[in-house]
């Protein structure tokens, strides 16, 4: 469901029904359609709720919680929000929406797709120094995260431990309790304050993401693609320019009459029944010339336009990228504080629990008489 005040929708609210398989579609759309921006990633299929059941209630709510996450950033895109496969995929009924699922790819997404593929044959002669160090930056921020997934998870774990030694503790408390009538108080408030320590534990667990950090790691790969596709422009651009050097140096070696002449040069080749059996080498040289003179305004004409794409496509990542800094600056603020005060709110409920036994341990009468001394000297 979500609600909207755009002059292009029809209506103002919408109420539709996706899968995940949905959502692969339309991202892909949106990598077809724009290739040199930053399209935000899905969320895994099951690595970041693997501690939950992927058929219970609490992993579709949290499924659905990073799903609408992503609507809302290719909401709050000023160009991907624009997109009609956007505004099919929010409006179109069941029936209209697998007509457009089923549609072949288009020639432009084909082209596009061959093209990115250079990327991984060819290597980019004039490296941009800018997108280089962000790959570097994403780099480095990948394997932090990383190292920060790894402590989380290690966190999770141990509180696991720990929650289980808190519910072997409460009835060795409450047994214990039974059998000394005197400290049975103290006893019973300890097994209390045990519990207590073991709800807010349990608490914690439930409502802590092991995979704390996984979102942003599919963010850089995310950016990663998008920089390939970059690099995949300037490539074509690249392949383009080295065609064009190779056809103007080809026509100035064909003028200069570098190329050595044949005998057929001076006789004008052989014929039979008036018929010319093969071309003499300067008639070839002239058709080579005609033909470079026809391809070479071509390849600059398209030089040209490489290079404007060039331009754009660095304008249009470089835009996602600044929006994609203040973006995750903000989110990873938000993601630590929250962590951070559930600590802190976690430490004042054990404090509190354990401040309540304080007066009952102090009413506890410590002093030992000579004989239970010697006693407990003999028996250690």
């Amino acid at each position: 469901q979500f609600a909207t005040s755009r002059a292009e929708f029809d209506e103002s609210e919408y109420v539709v029904r996706r899968r995940y398989n949905d959502f692969i579609w339309l991202r892909q759309k949106l990598v077809e359609a724009f290739p040199t921006h930053l399209i935000p990633p899905l969320p895994g299929k099951h690595t970041l709720l693997a501690q939950l059941d992927r058929y219970s209630k609490e992993f579709i709510v949290a499924r659905m919680a990073l799903l609408h996450r992503f609507l809302n950033r290719v909401a709050n895109h000023p160009v991907l929000s624009c997109n009609q496969s956007v505004k099919v995929f929010l409006t179109a009924k069941p029936s209209e929406f697998a007509i457009h699922r089923k549609s072949r790819q288009g020639l432009l997404g084909r082209v596009s797709s061959s093209f990115h593929n250079l990327a991984a044959v060819y290597m980019i002669r004039q490296r941009n120094l800018e997108f280089d160090q962000v790959r570097e930056y994403v780099t480095c921020l990948g394997e932090k995260l990383i190292n920060v997934d790894k402590i989380s998870q290690r966190i999770y774990k141990e509180g696991q431990e720990y929650l289980y030694e808190l519910h072997q503790m409460h009835p060795i408390f409450t047994l214990w309790s039974a059998s000394e009538p005197e400290l049975s108080p103290v006893l019973l408030a300890m097994a209390t304050a045990v519990e207590h320590n073991a709800q807010a534990q349990q608490h914690v667990l439930v409502t802590f993401t092991p995979n704390i950090a996984q979102e942003y790691l599919l963010y850089i790969e995310a950016v990663k693609e998008a920089l390939t596709r970059r690099d995949s422009v300037q490539i074509e651009f690249e392949l383009t320019v080295e065609e064009l050097k190779k056809k103007r140096t080809e026509k100035e070696m064909l003028l200069a009459g570098e190329q050595a002449p044949t005998t057929n040069a001076t006789t004008g080749g052989f014929s039979l029944g008036g018929t010319a059996l093969w071309k003499s080498a300067g008639e070839m040289r002239d058709d080579k010339l005609q033909r470079l003179a026809q391809a070479i305004p071509q390849l600059v004409k398209q030089v040209e336009e490489n290079q404007d794409k060039v331009e754009c496509a660095n304008e249009n990542l470089r835009a996602d990228l600044e929006r994609w800094h203040y973006e995750k600056k903000d989110d990873l603020k938000k993601l630590f504080v929250a962590l951070a005060n559930q600590q802190i709110k976690y430490y004042e409920q054990c404090l509190a629990a354990w401040e309540e036994v304080l007066p009952d341990m102090k009413g506890i009468d410590t002093t030992f008489s000579s004989n239970n001394k010697q006693q407990l000297q003999v028996t250690s």
